[in-house]
């Protein structure tokens, strides 16, 4: 059994990479089910962010297992696989667990110690699942990685006055205006997790106006409903987005969709209709990937764009080195935890075809006595049927425990190979894991607030 991450982050890969490798929430059933199709992959789960694009698979055969997720996500990007290996990063076992753990506390975020990735890694392994792409292994994987989250945010202060993606983008904003957005007109595209994290801020800073267009409008009017009566809120009309671009300061897009949002024949309509704010440049906050607002859009006079690249070197990581510690202490002591999980995952199915064989030869072997047996009663049939149980249990118990010490102390292996070869078990690892498995219940709202 082997355990893989393959992908490419905000520091390997530049914006244009990441977006060509992005998989939208809507592509994702279709990513899941070629992914898991490929010959040596047994589980998978895709995690695709603003940051980040990274496939985590169980496979049967590590080599042939991680050349096929690779050769993926080339074919995904449009890129060389050579070209790609200079960019991407990979990882096994151990060290792939420690990694998602890494991601889930925020240790590898453009802002450390960022709260919404929680929330992310728990929707990933959630598509997953609902795809059937994920199984026993990855399902603990990420349910662990959420709880390790939650932990390194508890008992450390990786956390404390972290920012969010979309914090940092409006400072950049500001930065950009010369000026506060308080008091301004800000048009949100997109009313999912990150829309509502921008209306909650900037509904706080307080805006004067906050305009909310999404394709469904049942969702903006629920986000319009949490501002209440801290600034001015309206849902737009699908159809009226053009005159929302136009009437803001600044337009803030979130979306999840595949293609551009904002493409440069919307934005120049929108241009038109600013007689009245000329004089004031229209500032485009782009936080998706892949982007929602068309890169053409920027050459537009009176137009400022400021995308995930741009947010990306104006992010504080003020987090000192010792919460960071803290916070891979707690990664490196969960993933020994994981890896000892993984170690008994493996001997187990074969303790379990042992004794499955063992009961089926005892069974067999009394039932070709029973005639010859016939004369016993009810009462002494049961004591034969005590007694040869026992007899397995005995001459199984020494061999159950010193695979589990085997397995706990990483040299199970040879013997599991071993046990298998001289009873001829079947090799079913795979589909008959420990089922112990269950969600901590991962980041609450409030967590992402």
């Amino acid at each position: 059994m082997s355990l893989l991450v393959v992908g490419c982050n905000h520091r390997s890969a530049d914006l244009a990479l990441l977006e060509r490798l992005a998989v939208p929430s809507d592509e994702l059933p279709k990513a899941l089910g070629s992914l898991s199709a490929l010959d040596h992959v047994l589980e998978v789960a895709v995690l695709s962010t603003c940051n980040r694009v990274e496939i985590y698979a169980h496979v049967s055969r590590f080599h042939p297992g991680l050349h096929q997720l690779r050769r993926w996500l080339a074919e995904r990007g449009d890129v060389h696989p050579q070209d790609l290996e200079e960019l991407q990063y990979s990882y096994h076992d151990d060290w792939a667990a420690a990694h998602l753990f890494s991601v889930a506390c925020g240790l590898d975020s453009m802002v450390v110690g960022e709260r919404q990735i929680g929330l992310q890694v728990k929707q990933a392994m959630s598509a997953a699942r609902d795809e059937g792409s994920a199984g026993r292994v990855l399902q603990r994987l990420f349910s662990q990685a959420v709880h390790v989250g939650r932990r390194a945010r508890r008992e450390t202060p990786i956390a404390a006055g972290a920012s969010s993606m979309v914090e940092v983008g409006l400072q950049a904003v500001e930065r950009r205006l010369g000026r506060s957005l308080a008091g301004g007109r800000v048009a949100i595209v997109g009313a999912g997790k990150m829309g509502a994290l921008a209306t909650e801020h900037l509904a706080s800073a307080p805006v004067d106006h906050l305009d909310v267009w999404n394709r469904s409008p049942d969702k903006a009017r629920r986000l319009i409903s949490r501002v209440g009566d801290r600034a001015d809120g309206r849902v737009v009309d699908p159809d009226g987005l053009v005159d929302a671009v136009a009437a803001a300061d600044v337009a803030v897009c979130t979306t999840g969709a595949a293609q551009p949002v904002l493409d440069a024949d919307l934005v120049a309509r929108a241009i038109a209709r600013r007689e009245d704010l000329a004089d004031r440049p229209l500032v485009l906050l782009d936080l998706a990937v892949p982007r929602n607002v068309d890169p053409a859009v920027a050459d537009l006079p009176g137009v400022e764009v400021i995308d995930v690249a741009d947010v990306r070197e104006v992010a504080d990581r003020g987090v000192t080195g010792d919460a960071i510690a803290a916070a891979r202490s707690i990664v490196d002591d969960e993933a020994e935890q994981f890896a000892t999980w993984t170690r008994t995952a493996q001997v187990e199915p074969a303790i379990r075809a042992m004794r499955e064989h063992a009961e089926s030869v005892r069974a067999a072997e009394l039932e070709r006595l029973r005639t010859k047996l016939g004369g016993l009663g009810d009462r002494q049939w049961a004591a034969v049927e005590a007694l040869t149980r026992g007899i397995v249990n005995t001459l199984l118990h020494d061999p159950t425990v010193r695979l589990k010490q085997l397995a706990d102390a990483d040299g199970a292996d040879f013997h599991v190979q071993a046990l298998r070869e001289l009873f001829d078990l079947p090799d079913d690892d795979v589909d008959r894991l420990p089922d112990d498995m269950a969600d901590d219940g991962g980041d609450t709202p409030a967590d992402h607030a």
